[in-house]
């Protein structure tokens, strides 16, 4: 049931960034500024959704669980002990989708990713993430890495158009 769920996000998520690449034009007519904030209810409500990366020269997708936001950052743990982590150092541009059962709407959030020590924010991330706190228990464990997304871009796709905004 798991890898369905998960099988289903990905393709989504890929059908919107192609959708986002086909209408390049529509969306410089399109752009306008919001806040991050407008869009943190979609966040806390479909936290588990897709990450979109760099693996050298090709794009790969994972399943990553929203933390929280906080300005204009959206927060993620991730472990050290995976490919992730060091594809995300090399590579730090990303993408992360979510959307809710209906897809309406189906939310993208886009930036540069920046790795924190921050004990505070460490432990913030932590214990708003079931997952990662089941798997690591302790801001201490040595695989740890929290990072945020510094949104730069939010895309929302419905039935009746695509929306993107820079972030203020």
């Amino acid at each position: 049931m798991i890898s369905k769920i998960i099988l289903r996000k990905t393709v989504i998520c890929l059908f919107v960034l192609a959708l986002s690449a086909a209408q390049g034009a529509f969306a410089q007519n399109n752009l306008r500024t919001k806040s991050l904030d407008e869009f943190v209810h979609i966040l806390e409500k479909y936290r588990n959704g897709v990450l979109a990366n760099r693996n050298r020269d090709k794009l790969r997708t994972q399943i990553m669980t929203f933390s929280f936001a906080e300005g204009t950052r959206v927060y993620f743990c991730t472990t050290s002990d995976k490919p992730l982590y060091e594809q995300l150092v090399a590579f730090p541009y990303v993408s992360y989708c979510t959307y809710p059962e209906n897809y309406e709407p189906v939310l993208s959030i886009n930036g540069k990713v920046v790795f924190v020590q921050d004990r505070a924010l460490r432990e913030k991330a932590l214990d708003t993430n079931y997952y990662a706190k089941r798997n690591f228990k302790s801001i201490d464990n040595p695989l740890l890495r929290v990072f945020y997304i510094e949104a730069e871009e939010i895309e929302t796709y419905r039935s009746g158009g695509t929306n993107i905004y820079t972030v203020r």
